[in-house]
């Protein structure tokens, strides 16, 4: 899998934030240099500022590696006022053990805002959806709280100190912390993987998520919706992808995993009319870890799986009155059907809506244009 993502999706959006590629231009710009030069930035990390012929060294390398690599650090702005630089970095690693390097600095007036866990959560999401073969990386010193926070809402998990394994780079003092592992093979019932699945859709169904049941649904009826979709995804008709915590070892095995976080079925239809569409059913994270960008990792990841399948265009119907509208859209699904209280359930009726994306990242619009 390439390792380079196309142009056309590397300057996202985010809620407040347009996150674009830094150019020549940046290297000279006073505010830019100041921002990686002022002491006061650097006062909870473990190392010093650089000079001003450094720094702009340093800014002009990651100019070089979107030129070489197609990913590197953004900038990134709030109404057309530049407010700070951030994202994830290729790093290569003289003793193995590629990453991607999450990082943001921002203009001291722009701090507290959210800005740095915008920039953070858009990294992370737009990593695992198109660069999902290189790990990502958050490496933050212990005492940096507002980072480590930061990293822990953009969906990062604390596994280590830096580096995993020992050599005379190690630093107990800074922590490594890693998104969360993808899996895409089988689960099989009568296995830890099946039950960490139904525990997961039961708990998700008593915080009343919108997932095919209403809340208090008896474990039984769960299992037998989940045979359905294990069953066919033994005949190649869809298939499951799972999310997991990562653990210390995952940074010299990407297949070693803790805890489950949330997973989701893509179907895989045969007929030739509709064998470039899946739809995603039963998508869900762990409800004890909402605000943690889980759920936008795991649609990266479904993304992925759907993309290696051939698959063009990807549909996922939601639950009117729940607000996952919103969040779709984030991740640039267009509504394209509702049946207004399409639903019924003991509490009442529920429109019934319909979203749909391209899976090259182009706007949906341009199919029909």
């Amino acid at each position: 899998m390439s390792s380079r993502p196309p142009a056309h999706v590397t300057e996202p959006r985010t809620a407040h934030l347009q996150l674009r590629r830094l150019v020549a231009e940046d290297v000279e710009r006073p505010e830019v240099l100041r921002w990686f030069t002022d002491p006061e930035g650097y006062a909870l990390m473990n190392e010093s500022p650089p000079g001003p012929d450094a720094a702009r060294d340093l800014v002009a390398s990651w100019v070089t590696a979107w030129n070489e690599r197609g990913v590197s650090y953004w900038a990134a702005s709030d109404n057309g006022t530049l407010v700070g630089v951030g994202g994830v970095r290729h790093v290569v690693r003289p003793q193995g053990g590629d990453y991607l390097n999450v990082s943001y600095r921002l203009d001291p007036s722009a701090r507290g805002k959210g800005y740095g866990r915008e920039i953070a959560s858009a990294a992370t999401a737009f990593a695992a959806e198109w660069i999902p073969d290189i790990p990502v990386v958050c490496r933050v010193a212990r005492r940096n709280i507002p980072s480590v926070r930061t990293g822990e809402r953009a969906g990062c998990i604390d596994v280590s100190d830096w580096p995993p394994e020992a050599s005379e780079e190690r630093d107990p003092s800074e922590r490594v912390m890693l998104s969360p592992v993808a899996l895409s093979g089988p689960v099989e019932k009568a296995t830890p993987a099946y039950d960490e699945v139904v525990s997961l859709w039961d708990r998700v169904n008593s915080a009343g998520g919108a997932v095919g049941f209403e809340a208090g649904a008896p474990l039984d009826d769960v299992r037998a919706v989940l045979d359905v979709h294990l069953a066919a995804c033994a005949a190649g008709e869809a298939q499951v992808v799972r999310i997991a915590e990562p653990t210390a070892a995952t940074w010299s095995d990407p297949s070693a995993h803790g805890r489950l976080l949330g997973f989701g079925f893509l179907t895989l239809p045969a007929d030739s009319k509709i064998a470039h569409r899946t739809t995603l059913l039963r998508v869900m994270v762990d409800p004890d870890r909402q605000g943690h960008n889980f759920g936008r990792i795991l649609l990266a990841a479904l993304h992925v799986e759907a993309r290696e399948a051939g698959r063009e265009l990807v549909e996922i119907a939601y639950r009117g009155g729940t607000g996952l509208g919103a969040f779709y859209e984030s991740c640039g699904y267009v509504e394209t059907g509702r049946v207004p209280g399409g639903l019924r359930f003991s509490f009442g009726d529920r429109d019934d809506v319909q979203m749909t994306r391209r899976l090259d990242g182009h706007p949906l619009h341009s199919l029909v244009e």
